[in-house]
């Protein structure tokens, strides 16, 4: 294991799911049948080296993923930055959705994870695990320079992401306490006025995303009574929280929010008939209503996040990988 994936497996907790593991299932096929008529485009090359998902087959037989913002698409829909892995160490790349293929590299250290865009396009926050700890940093997504230190902390901070008008970075604290002979880790959401400099902790919770209106944000938090995350809502003005989803055999996490703000998509877990237990996106409306599975291909398919214009969903996936490796891939809705 590389000293990367080491400091990776001890600071961030992993999502469990309590599920039977078979023999790993055959990934060369971009699609199946319960897909029909959703259309698959891949984005990345195997050459782009997308940094894989760490999903790891449990000796109890569950499985369980370190769960990360791969990518982030920026709002004008032309640039996917993402994360790659490249001679031992983890950076964010640019590449063009337009139709250039080449891939820019916008930093240059060990350890970066979580790319965010901001509304404007003109800065990518992240997280650099820099002098014994995770923090959040910004840099100019254009020109690379220009590189802000957000949080200075001895905890672990990550998965940055900014409000829609861009004056905020929302982002989780996980912080670490010795309990009964272990370390117990608990998730909070903090804020960062970007002008002000003001930081502000505001629930408990992990994984957020802003709704369109910069309103609400949803959010992942374990259940109290099986552990399993489930989804959430957090009203900016109320401070009201409320459930969206839960289910006793599923964890749900790393959730987008559509552009028109009805619809959540997110990580669950499924199988089928001679299929192993694995990762798929689902749809739900933002009330819960309307649970929808939109993937059901064997390999892992995660990080489910809109296309600008709300009609495509891109997410990283295994499918259609000789050796099992990820890319970023897009569907088009029906």
């Amino acid at each position: 294991m590389s000293k990367f994936k080491k400091i990776m497996s001890i600071l961030v907790p992993a999502i469990v799911l309590s599920a039977c593991v078979t023999e790993a299932p055959e990934i060369m096929s971009v699609s199946v049948p319960e897909e029909g008529g959703i259309k698959f485009i891949k984005v990345t090359s195997k050459e782009d080296a997308v940094r894989s998902a760490e999903v790891t087959n449990n000796a109890d037989g569950s499985i369980s993923f370190v769960p990360r913002r791969f990518f982030d698409i920026s709002k004008d829909g032309a640039l996917v930055a993402f994360m790659a892995y490249k001679g031992d160490k983890g950076n964010i790349y640019l590449k063009d959705l337009t139709g250039g293929k080449a891939v820019v590299q916008r930093t240059f250290r060990d350890n970066v994870v979580d790319p965010a865009f901001s509304p404007d396009g003109k800065l990518l926050a992240f997280s650099d695990y820099r002098d014994n700890s995770w923090n959040i940093y910004t840099i100019g997504a254009e020109s690379g320079s220009a590189v802000r230190q957000i949080t200075i902390s001895n905890q672990n901070e990550f998965y940055p992401v900014f409000s829609p008008d861009g004056k905020i970075l929302i982002f989780v604290q996980n912080e670490s306490q010795y309990y009964s002979g272990q370390y117990i880790t608990r998730s909070y959401i903090w804020s960062y006025e970007m002008e002000k400099g003001i930081l502000t902790q505001y629930i408990e919770g992990s994984l957020p995303a802003f709704t369109p209106d910069g309103k609400k944000l949803v959010f992942s938090r374990p259940s109290k009574d099986t552990g399993k995350f489930e989804l959430w809502t957090f009203d900016f003005n109320s401070g009201q929280e409320s459930i969206i989803l839960t289910q006793k055999e599923k964890g749900l996490s790393l959730a987008s929010v559509s552009p028109e703000g009805r619809r959540v998509a997110f990580v669950g877990s499924s199988t089928g008939k001679n299929v192993p237990v694995n990762y798929d996106i689902f749809l739900v409306n933002i009330d819960g209503t309307n649970l929808t599975q939109l993937t059901f291909h064997p390999g892992h398919d995660l990080c489910p996040i809109w296309s600008p214009d709300g009609k495509s969903i891109y997410f990283l996936s295994q499918r259609g990988g000789e050796g099992g490796e990820y890319n970023i891939w897009r569907m088009d809705l029906r």
